[in-house]
């Protein structure tokens, strides 16, 4: 009887119906917080830290945005490549992931404010409202930045951000507007938008950080304006031409769905890598 039982139970747990002696998977070391933005809109920041005694600079931080898709890949990732450390070159960081919510709010704050554009017919996300990036990116200095800082030892100087899509827009939006992130990553970002009136031009605060840049895309992904891995080649060659510190992450075999989880061991790498292994 015992054994149909359980049979059944695990017949029926796939449907959603888990057995009474199942227990969740949770991420040790790890909380989600809800912070509130200045227009009432909430955010459930969630955030994962190493064991231990942080260093003496405090631990380097990496902030990724669609944080509900892609907060336990980066984490377990970290730790995974921090435990190797030897052979991997990663150290010991924290992850802090933001959702992003609704498709319309994650579009609106992941886009920069262009006067007079609007997302084209036939675009990725067209009809929605868009231009709240600035905003977004203040909230992340104003308000997460300061709850990491009282309950984390982070440093300050080592401080990555990286985001897909629309979040790798905001990410060279973030770069452009000099904001206190040390390290960008922008993996298969929406270059097309904006009709080309956004240069990403990093600004003199960011040039004095030395801030270093990574973009990523794949072979098999194509937006509105052609071959997105084109396109992220043709802009790491014009900032190193002006002196930039940029590198460009080819994925083989990648379409736009795929290249987040086939650059997050690269994007680790690049956040946490001790500075003479940093890629």
């Amino acid at each position: 009887m015992l054994r149909a039982l359980l049979g059944l139970a695990l017949l029926l747990s796939p449907f959603g119906f888990a057995p009474g002696w199942a227990e969740p998977w949770h991420l040790e070391r790890s909380v989600v917080e809800t912070l509130a933005a200045p227009d009432g809109h909430s955010y459930r920041i969630m955030v994962a830290w190493p064991e231990g005694e942080a260093p003496a600079n405090g631990w380097p931080v990496l902030w990724v945005l669609d944080g509900n898709e892609n907060f336990a890949v980066a984490a377990l990732t970290a730790r995974r490549l921090a435990r190797a450390g030897k052979r991997s070159g990663v150290e010991d960081g924290v992850v802090v992931a933001i959702d992003s919510g609704k498709l319309g709010r994650r579009v609106w704050d992941y886009t920069p404010d262009v006067p007079g554009y609007a997302i084209p017919e036939g675009a990725p996300a067209h009809g929605l409202p868009v231009g709240g990036a600035d905003d977004f990116l203040d909230f992340l200095e104003e308000r997460v930045q300061p709850m990491l800082a009282e309950h984390w030892h982070i440093d300050s100087e080592r401080q990555a951000i990286v985001g897909h899509s629309f979040g790798g827009l905001l990410a060279l939006q973030a770069l452009a507007s000099g904001r206190h992130w040390t390290r960008y990553v922008a993996v298969s970002p929406s270059l097309w938008f904006g009709n080309g009136r956004l240069s990403f031009e990093p600004n003199e605060a960011a040039r004095a950080r030395e801030a270093g840049l990574l973009i990523a895309a794949g072979d098999r992904e194509a937006g509105p304006g052609g071959s997105m891995a084109d396109s992220a080649r043709e802009l790491v060659a014009r900032l190193k031409s002006e002196n930039m510190s940029a590198d460009f992450l080819p994925l083989a075999g990648q379409d736009h769905g795929t290249t987040m989880l086939a650059a997050m061991g690269r994007v680790v790498a690049f956040a946490f890598g001790r500075e003479e292994k940093v890629p």
